[in-house]
């Protein structure tokens, strides 16, 4: 399983299941239905998305996994199901929480809620 993001290997912080592909089509202005009711379809592109949920993370973890995504557009190479090899693609992401757990003894923080959607321009 590859998923990097801009060259940085962000599998060690992806929760066990935490990773699913998803194409999506983009619609053209002449895409609609009939009065009949068929579809008509005008499909300009595909483009993949990715989406992520980490496993809890430390605030080192944290701070790295937001800060890999905090550019307008970043490179994503991940495992893609469609070609049965690694695609790159460049992506973006509109939004990420993060949620404070705890705080466990000797101060390590742990950080959850880390998903967010990576989507291809």
């Amino acid at each position: 399983m590859t998923l990097t993001i801009d060259g940085v290997n962000v599998i060690p912080y992806v929760a066990s299941g935490g990773l699913s592909f998803q194409r999506t089509d983009v619609e053209g202005d002449n895409g609609g239905r009939t009065l009949g009711g068929t579809t008509i379809r005008d499909r300009i592109a595909q483009k993949r998305r990715l989406d992520v949920t980490c496993r809890p993370l430390g605030k080192t973890e944290c701070a790295t996994v937001l800060s890999l995504l905090a550019p307008e557009s970043i490179f994503v190479t991940f495992s893609d199901p469609v070609t049965g090899g690694e695609t790159t693609a460049e992506m973006y992401v509109e939004s990420v929480p993060a949620q404070f757990l705890f705080q466990q003894k000797g101060g390590r923080e742990l950080w959850g809620g880390v998903t967010f959607t990576l989507m291809e321009r």
